[in-house]
């Protein structure tokens, strides 16, 4: 009995400490709840159509089969700011179906800018598959299901016409010929039109070149076009390279390239180089060159010197007239001439000068008749003018005018050339002074006789 009882006791002991150690245990640690950030969601752009899309989303967008392959254009954009860099997107295709060759089509596709139908430029990601389609395909629509990871997945039905038709009672055999590749040829670049390639020698010409994408399908990317000076001129820029990082379809696009030639150079057409690198389609690279054609000219500059022409003449007379032509440049001119027009005066003819080479002179003398005026007075003044006119080597004629005035006298008046009568005052002046050397010559003669007489 007494052992029962310190039996009951320890077990009493052993409960109020088991009890006390659990009451002094800490409360166990909360562990905070992590909340992860969704993956921002891609939608389809459904506004725009881009290349190898014949519709948008919007218009119901069906994709195109072309040449045994299924083109899927996926554009996907993101209306969150902070936008993935690319995004992984896979097909999956169903593996009891006809219609396509099952293949891994998964691609990674990064965010871009990409030219829209209408012009403006879009920040998405497009997607393109190019699904193979089986030669035992059979018409009907097929859904292509499109997953992009953690941001969705999207479906698109593909419309095959060109199959099997299930519905035929006898049906052809399928066409084992493997499909082919479909052929993108290269596009060409073609110089449209060039203005300012007229220039002089010693002047800088803007020869503004005008090109054009002729391919109505592909689009050229990182184009450049790079510019060779030909002899005897040089370029002004600071690069002989312009880049373009896109010209499109049947586009056309404008490059201005500053040329300057020497004072010396000969003149003559010469043609500037011109190559064209480019990237298209789906990273192939095709080149191009062409030719600038630029006319070089040497100025015409002639001088004529101003023809001595009396003040005044008397009807009847005639007038010798020396016209001197100086060529001042290094092309020679033709067909030098003159010819004199006044009311009064009558030239016999024109002078004619001829060729006069650069660097050179050449004369002629222009006979004139003096004659009367038309009209009421036929004498007084009148005026006219010398026309000198010249051709240079382009066939171009080209005139100078020199106008004079002369004053056209009466036969019967008195000529310049005649004495003029001394004035009165002045005879009055000379018979003075006779008079007065006589008078001191006499006194000078009485003095010295006075003084020989004493």
């Amino acid at each position: 009995m007494k052992i029962i009882t310190l039996l009951t006791a320890f077990i009493c002991a052993c409960t109020l400490g088991i009890t006390a150690f659990a009451e002094e245990l800490p409360a166990e640690t909360e562990i905070p709840e992590i909340i992860q950030k969704a993956a921002p969601a891609l939608q389809i752009d459904n506004a725009h159509i881009y290349e190898h899309m014949q519709q948008s989303y919007a218009q119901g967008y069906e994709p195109r089969t072309d040449s045994g392959y299924a083109v899927i254009v996926l554009p996907l954009c993101c209306a969150d700011d902070e936008k993935p860099e690319s995004v992984r997107i896979s097909v999956g295709l169903d593996a009891g179906s006809s219609a396509f060759i099952i293949k891994n089509y998964e691609q990674t596709v990064p965010l871009a800018i990409h030219p829209a139908d209408d012009g403006s430029e879009q920040e998405i990601y497009l997607a393109e598959f190019w699904l193979e389609l089986s030669p035992e395909r059979v018409n009907g629509c097929y859904p292509v299901q499109l997953s992009a990871a953690e941001y969705g997945s999207y479906t698109v039905y593909v419309n095959i016409t060109d199959g099997i038709d299930p519905n035929a009672k006898e049906p052809e055999p399928p066409v084992t010929t493997p499909p082919e590749e479909p052929v993108i040829l290269q596009p060409k670049i073609l110089i449209q039109s060039i203005s300012g390639g007229d220039i002089e020698a010693g002047e800088t010409a803007e020869l503004h070149i005008t090109l054009k994408n002729t391919s109505h399908t592909e689009a050229l990317q990182n184009m450049t076009v790079t510019a060779s000076a030909p002899d005897s001129l040089t370029l002004e820029a600071a690069a002989d390279t312009l880049y373009f990082e896109r010209i499109g379809p049947d586009a056309e696009f404008e490059v201005l390239f500053r040329c300057k030639t020497a004072a010396g150079t000969p003149a003559g057409i010469y043609d500037m180089p011109l190559q064209f690198d480019f990237a298209y389609g789906k990273g192939m690279t095709g080149t191009g060159s062409g030719k600038a054609r630029i006319t070089v000219v040497q100025p015409v500059k002639m001088q004529f010197p101003l023809v001595v022409i009396p003040s005044e003449a008397v009807v009847s007379d005639r007038l010798e007239l020396h016209l001197q032509a100086l060529n001042l440049g290094t092309v020679p001119v033709s067909n030098v001439r003159a010819e004199l027009s006044a009311d009064g005066l009558l030239p016999e003819g024109t002078a004619f000068i001829g060729t006069v080479a650069g660097g050179t002179s050449a004369e002629a003398v222009l006979n004139v008749q003096v004659s009367s005026k038309r009209g009421a007075d036929p004498y007084g003044d009148t005026s006219g003018q010398i026309t000198f006119t010249y051709t240079d080597e382009s066939g171009t004629d080209h005139t100078e005018i020199q106008e004079f005035s002369i004053t056209l006298k009466s036969p019967f008046s008195n000529r310049v050339s005649e004495p003029k009568q001394a004035d009165s005052h002045a005879w009055v002046w000379i018979m003075t002074g006779i008079g007065g050397a006589i008078l001191l010559l006499s006194a000078i003669l009485i003095f010295r006789r006075k003084r020989g007489a004493s």
